[in-house]
């Protein structure tokens, strides 16, 4: 069961790494010092066994060039800096990396990430893209995650808490294209808080906000934009222009080399959500530059890093393109009316992927910590290579939220997930003997839906995943996505059936309902003026077939369907083998449960029974049966880990 140790480590070379350690001097160069096309500078590092370690030198300011070593083998080493191919300067003993690395830098080993010396990596913590806690830094902030349990985040590259080095400051003027001292120190600060804090970080190099004229634009005060003195008419150019690509390696050049040698840089983000850019979402024929463009800088980067740190981009859509087809690993992002569907619901054919960002569809909502658990337990037991991250860092200390994290540390570490990579999702069904009304969600995004019937009440929750909210008209809008939507259930008695509308696309819609044939609802809604009330129709006993239909002129989002007293007062999700498995119940009565469909060998298995909510652990017995077995007095949100 150990296959995940017995693989090579994709990504790194040496699994044992020593430093670092960083050696400064005064060089004298023509022209812009940041252009390694025209200030090509590196150096080697000359170990006394003979080795030589080649690394690139990076303009630290007032005329120094620096290099920082981590290097294969322990010791002193002298270096050679070079300009150009021409050394210019020795430093004998510059340098002396005696100490070893924990382990090293973060690769992959199959379908999951590993660092170099074979130590399983599982993602988990939540985003934090810029400062923007009042009275704390992005560096405080990873101390904060590394007290909660967490050892991942994603930080971008954002001018407005001055991370990016090419954005002057209001005021300030840039000469040509050198970049800027301040970020640079900042990003410092934040790899060493991070190592500290055992935080392995995405850096997202760039964001879609400078490239974009309609979504969280920020291209009005973009440097390279020709109304601000620059070179760009449009920002859909910046994928092909010459000067924006030579501008584009200069940055990424500098952050490999100054920033290359920290192991808490889990990869090297190139695009955080690039389908946002008017290049795709505005001018879709110039798609083609994006892919291409991603192709070309995937490579770069990687010609240039000694330490081969992972390639990655993000998107919020699909994730089919070729635009990603060089990545190292898959990121998707979502922020669906059921997270737990979404997430759970995605698989990764070809390559390791985990959600770098999810949320609810309209921003923060109450019950944050179950919305927390849903993406990183549906991340974690569908057999993805990390969590689902949290978006809103915001909402951890003022939701307290930090348990959550903390319990699902002790899930890791714990339950035997690191140990066991090959385990499958698994369509658990879960019984009690209190019944609910049955809510089912969409989890899908703007897509056409992969599903349009749902029989209750035994619905796999990862079907949903398939399942987009935005209901197409069958007369207008987008007709070519558009069916009705079926609902099928056995009644004991009559009963209702809700129906959640929630945002009405511009042109509007008309939502239509049937039962059995027969029309029970019909009405127009206008953005502006239509309720969004939940519709309420009745259904009588035996069996119930529901049908909706949109007659309007374009979407209405669906926002859920619940149908009275059809629901388990429990649910779960899992993942296994034919010895071990990891399954979640949740819900509003785990006092007593039946789990079925577990593809588990019968026999007695020892639990770890893990209070997702405060991370408390139990150890119990428990017998299965045919795939089975029953629990009593659980937490209202346990993880229980089974072994025989």
């Amino acid at each position: 069961m150990l296959c995940l140790l017995a693989a090579a480590v994709v990504g790194n070379v040496s699994a044992s790494w020593y430093g670092p350690a960083t050696v400064i001097t005064p060089l004298t160069v023509i022209g812009d010092p940041y252009d390694a096309a025209v200030n090509d500078v590196t150096v080697d590092f000359v170990g006394a066994h003979g080795a030589v370690q080649h690394r690139l030198a990076y303009y630290v300011g007032d005329g120094k060039f620096a290099a920082t070593l981590v290097a294969p083998q322990p010791g002193k080493y002298a270096a050679r800096f070079s300009v150009n191919g021409k050394v210019v300067s020795e430093l004998k003993n510059a340098v002396d990396v005696e100490t070893k690395l924990v382990h090293g830098f973060i690769g992959i080993k199959g379908k999951r990430f590993a660092w170099t010396d074979g130590t399983p990596y599982f993602p988990i913590g939540y985003d934090y893209g810029w400062q923007g806690i009042p009275n704390e830094t992005v560096a405080q902030g990873m101390t904060k995650m590394g007290k909660s349990g967490a050892n991942w985040s994603r930080i971008w590259t954002c001018h407005w808490d001055s991370k990016n080095p090419f954005f002057p400051e209001k005021g300030e003027k840039i000469p040509g294209r050198e970049l800027r001292q301040p970020p640079l120190v900042t990003w410092d600060g934040i790899i060493q808080s991070a190592e500290k804090a055992g935080v392995g970080f995405q850096f997202v190099l760039f964001h879609h906000g400078p490239y974009s004229t309609t979504t969280d634009s920020n291209w009005r005060e973009h440097p390279w934009n020709t109304a601000n003195g620059g070179f760009l008419k449009d920002p859909t150019d910046f994928f092909a222009d010459p000067e924006a690509k030579r501008r584009t390696k200069i940055w990424l050049r500098y952050a490999v080399a100054r920033y290359g040698h920290s192991p808490a840089v889990m990869s090297w983000e190139l695009f955080n959500e690039v389908q946002w850019v008017d290049a795709i979402k505005k001018n879709p024929s110039r798609a083609n530059d994006v892919a291409v463009w991603h192709k070309e800088m995937i490579a770069y980067v990687k010609s240039l890093d000694p330490y081969h740190h992972l390639v990655t981009s993000s998107s919020s859509e699909s994730l089919d393109s070729g635009i990603f087809a060089d990545v190292d690993y898959m990121q998707p992002h979502t922020y669906p009316a059921n997270v737990l569907a979404a997430i759970s619901g995605t698989e990764f054919k070809t390559k390791p992927g985990f959600y770098g960002e999810f949320g609810p569809p309209s921003g923060p909502r109450s019950n944050y910590n179950k919305l927390v658990r849903d993406g990183i337990y549906g991340g974690m037991l569908a057999g993805h290579a990390g969590a689902g991250q949290y978006w809103y860092w915001d909402q951890v200390d003022r939701s307290n939220l930090a348990p959550s994290f903390k319990a699902a540390r002790e899930v890791i570490d714990q339950s035997g997930l690191l140990t066991h990579p090959n385990a499958k999702p698994w369509s658990i069904w879960v019984e009690t003997p209190k019944k609910t009304d049955l809510l089912v969600s969409a989890g899908g995004g703007w897509e056409k839906s992969k599903i349009s019937e749902i029989s209750l009440p035994k619905v796999d929750v990862r079907s949903l995943g398939g399942w987009s909210p935005y209901f197409q008209s069958l007369d207008g809008g987008n007709k070519a996505w558009a069916k009705p939507f079926v609902v099928k259930f056995d009644a004991k008695v009559p009963g209702k059936l809700q129906v959640n509308v929630g945002q009405i696309s511009a042109a509007g819609g008309t939502l239509t309902i049937w039962v059995n044939d027969k029309q029970v609802f019909d009405e127009k809604y206008d953005p502006s003026t239509g309720s969004r009330k939940p519709v309420s129709v009745d259904y009588p006993a035996g069996p119930v077939v529901v049908r909706l239909e949109n007659h309007g002129k374009d979407w209405i989002r669906l926002d859920g369907i619940s149908v009275a007293g059809l629901g388990e007062a429990a649910s779960g999700h899992g993942m296994g083998e034919s010895s071990w498995a990891l399954v979640r119940v949740f819900g509003t009565d785990t006092s007593h449960v039946r789990v079925s469909g577990l593809g588990l060998k019968d026999g007695k298995y020892k639990v770890k029974v893990f209070d997702a909510a405060t991370g408390q652990v139990s150890n119990k017995k428990v017998d299965v049966k045919a795939g089975a077995f029953e629990f009593t007095d659980l937490p209202t949100d346990a993880v229980l880990a089974l072994a025989r």
